[in-house]
């Protein structure tokens, strides 16, 4: 594993890594998505997620921690429900604003509730009842 990391480091590396996945792995069936929530996760760039919301999708009192991938001209979101403790698989609604209540909790924060199958929310619920204090 060593040499392959300092081998892929080099120019040849680099170029034989991202050869491979852009001709072999982008083909894969949701390879792009899970790239992209691993490499959020682990601080990269790229962001498929805006923000970090508790949504009410049954329109009742259940909130379900989501994150915000749109946000559409009619003023509804499409947000993403992680399944835990695996955060690439879950469910997406598209919701009127009134059940959409983003919270100001990193995204790395909230994936680590999601690997913990909820533990860790007390911040999520704090961050919540304060933005709906007047």
């Amino acid at each position: 594993c060593f040499l392959i990391g300092v081998f892929v480091r080099t120019k040849l590396g680099q170029f034989l890594h991202t050869s491979l996945e852009n001709r072999i792995l982008h083909i894969a069936p949701g390879y792009p998505m899970i790239k992209s929530i691993v490499s959020q996760f682990l601080g990269r760039k790229e962001q498929p997620f805006s923000r970090v919301a508790l949504a009410q999708p049954f329109q009742n009192d259940t909130l379900m921690t989501a994150f915000i991938t749109d946000h559409h001209t009619d003023g509804s979101f499409s947000v993403f429900v992680p399944t835990g403790p695996n955060p690439t698989t879950g469910f997406i609604f598209h919701l009127q604003p009134q059940y959409v209540h983003p919270v100001q909790v990193s995204v790395e924060e909230a994936f680590r509730t999601v690997i913990g199958c909820g533990a860790g929310s007390s911040s999520l619920i704090r961050k919540y009842a304060e933005g709906r204090q007047p």
